[in-house]
């Protein structure tokens, strides 16, 4: 497989990943030798995002807060985290780590890092119990650049729902 074509499958890989070794056949050095390579005729895109340096196409447009995005979303636990939250806006950290098999600490960790990329923010329902917004516009934004994970059947869920809820409280109002 050509180095190139492996960057557009792993958009955001960093030279660490177990997947150079076992995709590629090559080990760290050579890989950031071609990486390196490719970056001087403007095919790669680096960025760092905490630690690591992460690779993109050129081609792929850069939106700081969507790299970031994608570089979250490469640790699996965090689709899961979204989606239990899109289950249940009401549900706790400690839930959704028993839900998930985690250690809530971890949970806990990863939707402040959530928080931070504003696709979770800390809202109260009208009842005063504190839930979780899952920013729908950022996961739409999301998958029109990067398809994978792909959110399009919880956003879809979402909009179902929300429809769902506005006519039930416009039947409530017109018959009580």
């Amino acid at each position: 497989m050509n180095i190139l074509v492996f960057v557009k499958e792993n958009p955001g890989i960093h030279a660490r990943d177990e997947k150079i070794e076992s995709k590629l056949s090559i080990t760290r050095t050579p890989f950031l030798k071609h990486i390196m390579t490719l970056e001087r005729f403007n095919l790669i895109r680096s960025k760092r995002i905490g630690k690591s340096l992460h690779y993109f196409l050129v081609e792929v447009l850069e939106d700081d807060e969507i790299d970031k995005l994608k570089v979250t979303f490469l640790n699996p636990l965090i689709p899961n985290i979204i989606e239990e939250i899109h289950r249940d806006e009401t549900i706790p950290i400690s839930k959704i780590g028993v839900n998930l098999d985690v250690y809530s600490g971890t949970i806990q960790y990863h939707v402040k890092k959530l928080k931070e990329l504003t696709l979770v923010a800390p809202a109260k329902n009208p009842e005063g119990k504190k839930i979780h917004k899952i920013n729908k516009e950022l996961l739409k934004k999301y998958n029109r650049i990067f398809k994978e994970p792909d959110f399009s059947k919880l956003l879809s869920g979402m909009i179902i729902a929300t429809i769902l809820f506005s006519s039930l409280r416009i039947l409530v109002f017109l018959f009580f």
